[in-house]
């Protein structure tokens, strides 16, 4: 299985809390079309475009151990489970939940026009694989730029520029089939960081 890292666009009322609803339209057609399995906001990419956030040092990201049932001690020595946890500052007994049930955080919706800013960089490794919105999926070929050993701050790839700028000009419409009424508005959309496999 492998994973991918998606661009959703999304409206900018969503929330970590109501995202689901959002990204079930822009996502129905890869799944029909065997693109992806699954997705979810944040998951093995929660913080991707936030540089300063840890998901490892997050407490919603802790649980309790399972082989010492969180006691920090198994078969009266300490848990090689969780040895590490009062060092990596995280309460004895706990472990950090696998990469793939990380929780999202408010970072993985990105303001569309923060990334239609020229200055925008993609943490290094951390260009997304596709755009996704309700007109269909852009494949990015970011391949080269995830993964080059000396990987910098990337970029937003050319393939995108071009979207955005179909975005703008009415040549693409973020409702899909449905007309746009009036001039596409940035400030009203979001970005989904969203984690999907395959």
């Amino acid at each position: 299985m492998g994973h991918l890292l998606l661009a959703v666009l999304v409206p900018a009322t969503a929330t970590v809390d109501s995202i689901d609803a959002h990204l079930a339209t822009p996502m129905r057609p890869l799944l029909r079309e065997h693109s992806v399995d699954g997705y979810r906001l944040g998951g093995g990419v929660t913080g991707a475009w936030t540089p300063d956030y840890d998901p490892r040092a997050d407490p919603a990201n802790w649980r309790p151990c399972e082989p010492c049932a969180g006691t920090g001690r198994r078969a009266g020595r300490p848990c090689a489970a969780c040895a590490d946890a009062v060092e990596a500052g995280r309460p004895a007994g706990t472990v950090v939940a696998y990469h793939a049930d990380w929780t999202a955080c408010p970072g993985d919706l990105v303001l569309l026009p923060k990334l239609m800013d020229p200055a925008w960089r993609f943490p290094p490794r951390r260009s997304p694989d596709a755009w996704v919105d309700r007109a269909g999926a852009v494949w990015l070929d970011t391949s080269l730029t995830k993964y080059a050993p000396d990987a910098a701050p990337a970029e937003v790839p050319p393939r995108l520029w071009l979207v955005f700028d179909h975005l703008l000009a009415g040549r693409r419409s973020p409702l899909g089939r449905q007309r746009t009424r009036g001039v596409f508005d940035p400030a009203a959309w979001s970005v989904a960081v969203v984690d999907a496999h395959h």
